[in-house]
This record gives structure tokens, C-alpha cells and sequence, in this order.
């Protein structure tokens, strides 16, 4: 039996640092949880409050949300970093990865000028105009149906990115989307073609379903969940694990992992058999309903129950409280971690989710799921003069790909696919992607590497070229958009001169980079210009960004109870699918089981983003690296009835076996945790930062069959205590 009876208390003690999930701004993350109006300087001193402060307010890096945010400077240094309060992400609130992340521009392994392969394993300091020639070189040598870009999940300056390889000829552009949330970008645009985000303040129900999948969370949503609790609401914490979300929880309901597709179908079966559901938003904007009714009456909430190990008067009294509160409630669609790219039902699970909340009739409401909107720039947008078209790839990425949902190519098969020459902005595969031994064996057969990083990251330590690149305090960046109530034109603004002088933003390693090429045509603008250009399609005025970082983006106000413009195929919510059906899977939601199953000692092992990390990148502020380490953030969570048997005790050193690798972690014994399960972060495992534990040695490079995601859930693992 898994404990649900959680104090209040015991909620907020659930992990080390939860304060830390939307901190009030006044404080840099330098272990465990922050006291308001601490204020670290990232220089490695503390701000003098005798000395003025400049205030800039610019764009967070710490993870793809991009966050508002305001960083105070002394002498050149940065000291503090607060939540922009304009923003709609933030509202004043910055999370603690985030006021980490601002010491990164100081971290001691900074890359500071390009850097060649010497040949005995180390480098040797070369010129830009030495790295970009021979670069450009190997790559037109190579040719573009064997040259690949690999870039990472916030992809910063991907236009300029992406416009290089399409300029080159080159189709070979892969992000990390395969590690991340590939089955809920994939499923969103055939389900309803239309882009949800929860509108928590006014909730009085609401699910949060495997936040521990990812951690990670605009700010400006947990204040509204805490509102939403201080005014009599109900939150549920649907999750294998409890994290940090449990202190914003009514009531954990653990579920064995693999199985919120099934918790999904029950609920939707008894809301549909109980006539609980909106009927009237149903038969105006929904497609194939009487299908879909038909095919879910068998996931009754007793068998749900026996897939999840959850009472089925529970999946009832679930179903009920989000009835009973609807239009007013939402299931919530996680984005990034886990949750899109976890297990083999992934895809099915994020259709379940989707349609369960037009079941409730909880679009664009106050307290439920809206759908911001924003401008769309069409390809002629922008002047084709001065932004010449680069026209499209002849051939398709190299790589695995075209799967039967998604015809995009997974970054695990790119990197897999024969390239011979290559270029990872800001990614480093050897670190974060599965199959350690494999991954690291792939990026070594590319004849030809260069790494683009701020770093010497593992990766760039194996490249033939290391290009250093300023951080995200170090230079200006593209205008972008935050979707919300009333959208936003947002802009980073640089804040510091380069502490790396010599480094470049990667807009200039692109664009110099194309000069090498012979494609300097299609790069004849300036960052300015190209900002410039935005702001005008955007009808924002370039000048306020440069001032606020924000600016209302005109005409992007969403009305409460309006319907918002479904680009599915039948412009509604499709609740039989055609484009499911046609990728030879059921029309309508049907319970796909788990690739795996624990049994025989076996454990299944779960893995997801903390709040204070995202890949490893962020142990390269000191900050939050230090909090990792004092606060045992790299341990193998283990429930005391796996961990018992073995003879495992909490701190005790535990080998991890699966069918990929092993690796050495120490033990959480905690009751947080399901016991069919084990969890380790996918942070860690660099020794030269100060862990051992590697996620990525145990998980196989797999493809989720309709998207291509890495599945990387769906692993099972044996435990042994060291020395046993």
C-alpha cells in the first residue's frame, strides 16, 4: 500500500528546496531553500548595498520558458536577479534554476576563444577566421546530405540556425524534441491544432498529472494554483512520485507509472456514461463524438483501477469533483520532462488528456484551459529583399525517420545516421541523451565535429573545434512572443559586457560562419534589422523592448468563453481521429500498453527534469551545482518496500543494472516514491562536476513507434546494494 496521507507539513518537506519553486525574486540559488532579499554576487562576493545598482531587465536561459526578469548590476557584476513582473510567465516571481542560472557567465570552465584539436588530446588556441575557414571547409567537403546541425531544446537564435542549413542545402537540423515533448507537439496539432495552457487562478479543480515528469513550471502558474487553493480549491497530484508539487497538493494519488493513459480513460468513461460531461460544448465543437463514447464505454473506472493501482471510488470521486467544478477545472498538459516523451502510450495518453478536457467544456475559461493567441507570420512577412528566401532541403533529413504520426527525425537517429561532419550548438549528447556508451560511440564516428559552447563540455572535449559562445547575460537576442491572457512581445536585452571577451553570440558565429560558405547573401541584415522587422509585422515598438523587455502585442487579448479557432482537419476537437486512423492506429483513444512491465525483481525506472535543473547545463552555475550536491538532489529514489528485501538502507551505495548499462547512485529510501518504481534525475553523471550516478548508461536509444520519441521510461533496472 503507497502512503496518500500527507500533512500539510509533510507536503512541504517533501523535497529539499521546494521553497525554491517560485521564490519572490530576491535571491540567487546557493543551496537548499532561499530566504527572501538574499542577494549572491555571481562574482563571488556579496553586493554592497553601498554602491548603485542598474537595473536591465531581460530574457531567462535557465530553461525554454524563457521567463521575464530583471538583473541588478554593480560595477559591472551581476548581483541579484528578480521576476519581471510585466511578464506573463513570471508576475514577479522567479523560480530558484532561474536565479542560479544568472552566475553561469561566471562559471570556471568557460570556453574563451576558439580552441582546434591538438591530436593528443588536448587544444590549442586558434582565430575565428582559422576555426570558421576550416569548418566551412569539412562541411561543404561533406556536402549537405551528410553534414547535420544538432542544437539544444531552447534553441537559441534558431532562426539564424535553421536558415544556414536550409541556406546550405541541408535538411539535417535536429533539436532535442525526441528527449522531451515530440508526442504532445505531435498530437496537438491532429487533435484540435490549437495550443492549451492552464488558467489556474480561479480552478476549483484541478489535476496535475505527472509533474514529476518535469518539475519545471512558469512561475507565475504556482501563485495562481496557491490562489487557486486559498479559495477553497481542490488540487489532485496524479504521480508514480511525489516532488516538489506535492506542497501545492490537496492529496497525492499515486498511480503506477506507465498507466495515466488508463486513469485518463477511466475518468472519461465515467463522465461520459454518467452523463457528468458537457454535452452542449461537445456537440457543438467536437467531431466523431458518438464514436469515441462507444469506444471508451469498456475503460470503466474499475478497470482503470486494475491497471493503476488506484480505487476505483477514487477515479469516481476525481471524475465527479472535476464535474462538479467544470468549466471552472482542467487535467494539466505538462510540457517538456517526461510526459511527452516517456513511455510507449505517451502519444495515446496525450490525446486522452486533451479530450477529457473538452469533455468538462473547460476551453477558454476562467480556471481552465485557454488558448492564447498570437500574430502569424506568414513567409512573406518580412521583406524578401533583405531576407532572402533559402528556399526548401531537395532530400529529407538523414536519419530514422517518417514515423507514422510524425515525420520528423528523431536528434538519437541523426546523430546515428552516417553523418561526417557536424556542428552541436549548445548541446552536448554525450552528457544528456540515452545510451551513454552508444551515444558517445555515434558522435565519435563523425569524421568531423564542432561544438558551440559557453563550456568545455564533455562533448566538446571529444570535438575537432570548440567555439566559445557568450552566455544568455552577454548579448541581445531575437524577439520572441510569451502567450498568455494578453500576449507579449518579449526581447532579451544584454545585461553585462562579455566576461569572455572573445567569445561570440551565436547569431555572429552563424552569420560568419555563412561568410566562409559563400551564403552571405542570405545573412545581409543585422540583428537589428531583423528585430526591427518583427516589431513592425508585430505592430510593437523595437525601442520598448529595448527599454522593458515587453510589449502588448496588439489585437491578442483572448475573450473568456469564446471558442477558440481549432486548425484541426474538421476545424473541431477530433474525438475520432482520421489522422490517427490513417497512421493505422484506432480513430478514437484506446488503452496501448506499457513497453515494459516490472516484474521479477525488476523495477521500472522513471526519470525527470528537477526544478532546479535542465540538462546539465545548469550545473555550470556554481550555485546550483551546490545545491545538487548539499541537498542529495543525484539520488535513486526507492520505496522502503522495494528497498527493504535488498537490504537498502537511505545513504547506502546502490548498483543499478539495466539491459544498456549500470551505474552507482545513492539511495533515497522514501515513501514518496511507487513501489513499482525506481527515479534518478537525468542531471548528473559528470565526475568532473562532482557526481557518479548516470541516468543516461541505463536507458537504451529506443523510438516510440507513432513519433519517434526516446521512450525514456520505459527501462527496467536491478538493484544491488554495493558490496552485497
Amino acid at each position: 500500500m503507497v502512503k496518500t496521507a500527507v500533512s500539510r507539513r509533510g507536503f512541504l518537506a517533501a523535497s529539499a528546496g521546494a521553497a525554491m519553486l517560485a521564490s519572490a525574486g530576491g535571491a540567487i540559488a546557493t543551496g537548499g531553500p532561499l530566504a527572501s532579499g538574499q542577494a549572491f554576487a555571481a562574482g563571488g562576493s556579496w553586493g554592497s548595498a553601498d554602491v548603485e545598482e542598474d537595473r536591465i531587465t531581460t530574457l531567462c536561459a535557465g530553461c525554454g520558458n524563457f521567463c521575464g526578469m530583471a538583473v541588478y548590476v554593480q560595477n559591472g557584476t551581476i548581483v541579484r536577479a528578480q521576476g519581471l513582473k510585466e511578464h506573463p510567465h513570471t508576475g514577479g516571481y522567479l523560480c530558484g534554476r532561474g536565479q542560479g542560472y544568472v552566475k553561469v557567465p561566471y562559471a570556471e570552465n568557460r570556453v574563451r576563444t576558439p580552441l582546434k584539436a591538438d591530436g593528443s588530446g588536448g587544444f590549442q588556441e586558434v582565430s575565428w577566421d582559422e576555426a570558421l575557414s576550416d569548418i566551412a571547409q569539412h562541411m561543404q567537403e561533406a556536402g549537405p546530405q551528410s553534414t547535420g546541425w544538432f542544437q539544444d531544446g531552447r534553441g537559441t537564435d534558431s532562426y539564424y540556425t535553421k536558415r544556414l542549413m536550409s541556406a546550405f542545402g541541408s535538411a539535417n537540423y535536429y533539436d532535442e524534441s525526441a528527449l522531451a515533448d515530440i508526442d504532445i507537439s505531435t498530437v496537438i496539432p491532429t487533435v484540435m491544432g490549437a495550443y492549451p495552457a492552464p488558467s489556474a487562478g480561479k480552478s476549483r479543480c484541478i489535476v496535475l498529472l505527472d509533474k514529476s515528469s518535469y518539475e519545471g513550471v512558469r512561475p507565475h502558474e504556482i501563485e495562481e494554483i496557491i490562489k487557486a487553493r486559498e479559495n477553497g480549491g481542490t488540487v489532485y497530484v496524479v504521480d508514480p512520485r511525489l516532488c516538489s508539487f506535492g506542497a501545492l497538493a490537496s492529496e497525492w494519488v499515486p498511480i503506477k507509472p506507465g498507466t495515466e493513459l488508463a486513469f485518463l480513460l477511466g475518468v472519461s468513461c465515467f463522465l461520459v456514461e454518467n452523463g457528468l460531461h458537457d454535452q452542449a460544448f461537445v456537440e457543438a465543437n467536437g467531431n466523431g463524438f458518438d464514436d469515441y463514447a462507444r469506444a471508451i464505454a469498456q475503460y470503466t473506472p474499475a478497470w482503470a483501477s486494475e491497471k493503476t493501482g488506484i480505487a476505483a471510488e477514487k477515479i469516481e470521486e476525481i471524475a465527479r469533483a472535476l464535474a462538479e467544478a467544470a468549466p471552472h477545472c482542467y487535467v494539466d498538459l505538462q510540457w517538456a520532462g517526461t510526459l511527452g516523451s516517456g513511455y510507449a502510450n505517451s502519444a495515446e495518453q496525450i490525446r486522452a488528456l486533451l479530450l477529457l478536457n473538452a469533455l468538462l467544456g473547460n476551453f477558454n475559461q476562467e480556471g481552465g484551459l485557454i488558448f492564447p493567441t498570437s500574430p502569424w507570420l506568414g513567409d512573406d512577412a518580412l521583406d524578401q529583399t533583405m531576407f532572402i528566401p533559402t528556399g526548401q532541403p531537395s532530400a529529407p533529413a538523414a536519419g530514422e525517420g517518417d514515423f507514422a504520426l510524425s515525420r520528423s527525425t528523431s536528434c538519437q537517429a541523426g546523430l546515428r545516421a552516417g553523418l561526417q561532419a557536424a556542428v552541436f550548438c549548445e548541446c552536448d549528447p554525450v552528457s544528456d541523451w540515452p545510451d551513454a556508451a552508444g551515444t558517445a560511440e555515434a558522435f565519435d564516428a563523425i569524421p568531423f565535429k564542432a561544438v558551440i559552447a559557453t563550456e568545455l563540455t564533455p562533448a566538446a572535449k571529444r570535438a575537432d573545434y570548440v567555439l566559445p559562445a557568450l552566455t544568455f547575460l552577454e548579448r541581445p537576442g531575437i524577439v520572441g512572443t510569451a502567450t498568455s491572457v494578453t500576449s507579449m512581445a518579449t526581447l532579451r536585452n544584454q545585461v553585462i559586457e562579455p566576461v569572455a571577451p572573445d567569445a561570440k553570440a551565436i547569431y555572429e558565429i552563424v552569420t560568419d560562419l555563412a561568410g566562409h560558405l559563400g551564403l552571405s547573401e542570405y545573412f545581409a541584415f543585422t540583428l537589428d534589422d531583423y528585430n526591427e522587422a518583427l516589431c513592425a509585422a508585430y505592430g510593437v515598438s523595437y525601442d520598448e523592448l529595448r527599454r522593458a523587455s515587453v510589449a502588448e502585442l496588439p489585437g491578442c487579448t483572448l475573450q473568456y468563453g469564446s471558442m477558440p479557432f481549432m486548425m484541426s482537419a474538421s476545424g473541431k476537437v477530433e474525438f475520432s481521429c482520421d489522422a490517427f486512423a490513417a497512421a493505422e492506429r484506432s480513430a478514437t483513444p484506446e488503452w496501448v500498453e506499457p513497453a515494459v512491465q516490472p516484474s521479477d525483481g525488476k523495477l521500472r525506472l522513471i526519470t525527470g527534469d528537477q526544478f532546479t535543473q535542465v540538462r546539465t547545463y545548469t550545473l555550470a552555475a556554481e550555485g546550483l551545482r551546490k545545491d545538487a550536491v548539499d541537498n542529495g538532489l543525484d539520488r535513486l529514489w526507492v520505496n522502503p518496500q522495494t528497498a527493504e528485501p535488498l537490504g537498502i538502507a537511505d545513504g547506502d551505495r546502490v548498483k543499478v543494472t539495466s539491459g544498456t548499462g549500470e551505474t552507482v547512485a545513492t539511495a533515497r529510501v522514501t515513501g514518496q516514491i511507487h513501489p513499482d518504481a525506481v527515479y534518478l534525475p537525468p542531471h548528473y553523471g559528470r565526475e568532473d562536476q562532482g557526481f557518479s550516478a548516470r541516468l543516461q548508461s541505463l536507458i537504451p536509444c529506443q523510438y516510440e513507434p507513432g513519433t519517434g520519441a526516446a521512450m525514456l521510461n520505459e527501462t527496467l533496472v536491478t538493484l544491488q546494494k554495493e558490496g552485497a
